[in-house]
């Protein structure tokens, strides 16, 4: 059965970093391998387009940018060394004509493809290098976003698949994630942290028998490593517990990543390319049953919206009105919360804030506030079992709560607090519960 690897941009973020990762590729026998760019590539990316677009000079960065990848190059080939310079060359001379024609989404779009597809262009010479049979694959070629900028999952299948199932054993597929062409056919991408889902996808496209994320923290952990002590990696946990996880806020794993692969009952492992002995995280239908406490995750920068109104009251189909205006806006709603005369809801994407306050008006007085965090403790919690959620607020008793979130689901227990004191909060539940 074949599998689908995955590398972040810390993972092949220099060439010893690449080498780590060409070795865990053989020992893995990965037959699809999903890269992301260079640790630094996007954001340099972004910067540079941004900077075109209003006109200023990007010459500085994208020098910056080139040497980086030169001097990879230098020091990972020899064979293919020319190669590859030449290849790093093409690209750059292409982002600096995008730059001086910039035409706005379209360039943009284009501009941040370009660190994926060197960064993949490099590692499969360093595997040809290697003595391995590797082909690299143009993955807009194969993934295509439909009218409603979601992936053609059927044309991916029915365009990759054929490819895969017809090579020969030893021959290593190399491609790239977060990439891919819209409806019209031109170059495009997934989003932030789009390559996890780009793997999930590739995944269930071939019928892999295994997705694995390679990052540089070894599996899910149970609490946030960076503001929390005493955190330790979970080995077994549920595909729903990982969504809600990812979704929540743990940066390890994107959330639209494991519906693909459970819907097709394809294992998702999360594992650590400094650290490859590591056991990691393995993602199935079952999970650890045993556990009542399994992770707690933590969501920043977001916007609480509370609309009051007496007309609430026994009004018929006042909140269908409230989620028809944040429909249009295409902007997701993570908790809410009701009473007879007010509800209370939160948003992580103010982009339209404004224009949804407006037309929220006309349904009541609107109170906006920023700067909160949601906690999310998920876990096996059964809702004919008495003293679980008591134990979780215990843990947090001097911790001002503004919302909770309980009975959507068996799997966890959201709440809202002020980020400042989310690293308190954070640290008290893994004292408690852990």
């Amino acid at each position: 059965m074949s599998k689908v690897l995955k590398f972040g941009g810390t993972s092949v973020g220099s060439e010893t970093n690449m080498r780590k990762v060409a070795e865990i590729i053989r020992h893995e026998q990965a037959k699809v391998t999903v890269l992301s760019a260079m640790s630094g590539t996007t954001d340099s990316l972004v910067k540079i387009s941004s900077d075109a677009k209003n006109g200023k000079n990007c010459s500085a960065t994208i020098l910056l940018l080139k040497n980086k990848y030169d001097t990879c190059i230098q020091n990972l080939l020899s064979q293919y060394k020319e190669e590859a310079l030449k290849k790093a060359e093409e690209v750059f001379s292409s982002i600096k004509t995008k730059v001086h024609n910039y035409k706005g989404i379209s360039t943009e779009r284009e501009i941040l493809a370009q660190g994926e597809l060197l960064t993949s262009a490099i590692f499969t010479f360093f595997l040809k290098e290697s003595g391995l049979k590797a082909v690299l694959l143009n993955i807009p070629d194969y993934m295509h976003l439909n009218e409603e900028h979601t992936v053609n999952t059927d044309y991916l299948e029915k365009s990759i698949r054929p490819i895969i199932e017809t090579s020969d054993d030893d021959t290593y597929f190399v491609t790239q994630g977060f990439i891919c062409k819209n409806a019209n056919g031109e170059l495009d991408n997934l989003g932030r942290g789009g390559s996890d889902y780009s793997a999930a996808l590739i995944g269930a496209a071939i019928n892999a028998s295994e997705v694995q994320i390679w990052t540089d923290i070894d599996g899910m952990h149970n609490n946030d490593p960076r503001y929390v002590e005493n955190t330790y990696p979970i080995h077994k946990m549920s595909f729903d517990e990982a969504a809600e996880l990812a979704y929540f806020g743990a940066k390890i794993l994107h959330p639209a990543t494991i519906q693909p692969c459970k819907e097709h009952g394809i294992a998702v492992r999360l594992k650590n390319t400094m650290a490859p002995q590591a056991e990691g995280t393995l993602i199935t239908n079952s999970g650890d049953s045993e556990k009542k406490f399994h992770a707690v995750a933590a969501k920043d920068n977001i916007t609480v919206i509370r609309i009051c109104s007496a007309r609430m009251l026994m009004a018929y189909g006042f909140l269908r009105k409230v989620f028809e205006i944040f429909e249009n806006y295409k902007t997701p709603i993570d908790m809410i919360t009701t009473s007879e005369v007010a509800v209370s809801l939160t948003i992580d994407n103010d982009e339209h804030l404004s224009e949804i306050v407006e037309e929220l008006k006309t349904l009541g007085n609107i109170e906006i506030e920023k700067g909160n965090t949601i906690i999310c403790v998920v876990g096996k919690l059964d809702h004919s079992k008495s003293g679980l959620v008591a134990r979780i607020l215990e843990s947090i008793n001097n911790i001002p709560i503004k919302m909770i979130s309980y009975g959507a689901s068996n799997r966890n227990v959201t709440f809202l607090i002020s980020s400042e004191n989310k690293k308190e909060a954070l640290q008290f539940l893994n004292n408690h519960l852990f």
